[in-house]
């Protein structure tokens, strides 16, 4: 039976057309069925089941009020009811201190990022193991650079990430009830989205989350 992901993707800065193509590559057809949409509501709407949702936006379009905190707690406990969760560069975006995707579901929250697309090096942190990081050895891409908010007594840290400016984190995991959720800062690029070792993550992980 195939898993269901819904991508929520597609605003001003991250639009589809750079997202889509690389998504394609991620998920095997065999293996998944996958819904592209520009609305978190989707998720919290429809009756499917849905195995995984990955953010690569804020989820919220144009036109619509922001995602509340009433809807996050509803995203929130179908991830404690098993669905997995991937948030992936701009999906960090508009997670307050005090929400409940921080404080509850702990995606990291995005707190600034380079003024300037700069090379960023994405190395996996020494002496930790995880099957997120399986056949990982890190990337080096020209990236808009993301600076996260990371509670870090609540999520095992995988991955760090340096520009010419700082080191940062790069990828986190964790359980939350009965599901997975997995933060990630890369891929405003498609130098940085596409690269192999990218991909190969992206793929890790929703594995992980899923339990495939």
């Amino acid at each position: 039976m195939l898993k269901t992901v819904y991508v929520v993707r597609d605003d001003f800065y991250h639009p589809k057309e750079v997202i889509d193509p690389e998504i394609a590559k991620v998920f095997n057809s065999n293996e998944w069925n996958v819904v592209l949409t520009n609305r978190l509501r989707d998720i919290l709407e429809t009756e499917q089941q849905v195995d995984l949702t990955m953010l690569f936006t804020v989820g919220r379009p144009d036109g619509e009020a922001d995602i509340t905190h009433e809807e996050q707690n509803r995203f929130i406990a179908k991830v404690k009811d098993g669905m997995g969760a991937m948030f992936v560069h701009a999906g960090l975006v508009l997670i307050e201190e005090d929400s409940p995707f921080y404080v509850e579901l702990n995606s990291g929250r995005f707190l600034g990022h380079s003024h300037d697309h700069v090379p960023v090096e994405n190395v996996t942190i020494r002496n930790v193991s995880h099957p997120v990081l399986e056949g990982i050895t890190g990337f080096t891409a020209m990236d808009e650079h993301y600076y996260c908010s990371v509670d870090v007594s609540r999520t095992d840290m995988l991955m760090l990430s340096t520009s010419e400016v700082v080191t940062a984190a790069c990828a986190w995991a964790h359980s939350v009830g009965s599901g997975k959720v997995v933060g990630m800062t890369p891929g405003h690029t498609t130098e940085a989205l596409g690269h192999p070792q990218m991909i190969r993550l992206m793929q890790n992980a929703a594995n992980w989350t899923t339990g495939l």
